[in-house]
């Protein structure tokens, strides 16, 4: 009985160190490519992803010039990786809710303004992909251990 429960625990130990093993180089990779796009400009990130769009949605040059500035503007207004650092804190229930209704008010903005820019069907595509981002943020927060 003692072998028995050995070699469980040694088979849980050994599997358990290769599922870790694996993820250092995956986050690995994340990290670095996070590092990188912080060093961008706000220009530079509504330029890639201007271009994002486009491929996904086929804008006309007229609908990505659109895109360009209104996404300009969201990155303009986005605050730094440093300033989120130092603004990180715990809120009060009030400053967390004045928060979430300025972020919400913010994307609730964004929608309209691509709604009339984007055709019917290029807003349908844009709507569906978003929802399939938010999924897969979600499960991954889920998979990493953060809520």
């Amino acid at each position: 009985m003692k072998n028995v429960v050995l070699i469980v625990c040694l088979f849980v130990t050994v599997g358990y160190s290769f599922a870790q093993g694996q993820r250092p180089e995956r986050d690995g990779e994340r990290g670095k490519r996070m590092e990188i796009m912080k060093d961008l400009t706000p220009e530079q990130r509504a330029e890639l992803k201007t271009k994002r769009m486009t491929l996904d949605l086929d804008l006309t040059d007229g609908q990505q010039q659109q895109v360009k500035v209104l996404l300009l503007e969201e990155e303009k207004n986005r605050p730094s990786p440093e300033e989120r650092k130092k603004n990180k804190k715990e809120l009060t229930s009030e400053e967390f809710y004045n928060k979430s209704i300025e972020r919400l008010d913010a994307q609730i903005a964004m929608k309209a303004k691509l709604k009339e820019i984007l055709s019917q069907e290029q807003y349908e595509k844009f709507e569906k992909s978003y929802k399939q981002r938010a999924h897969q943020k979600k499960r991954a927060k889920m998979r990493h251990g953060r809520r």
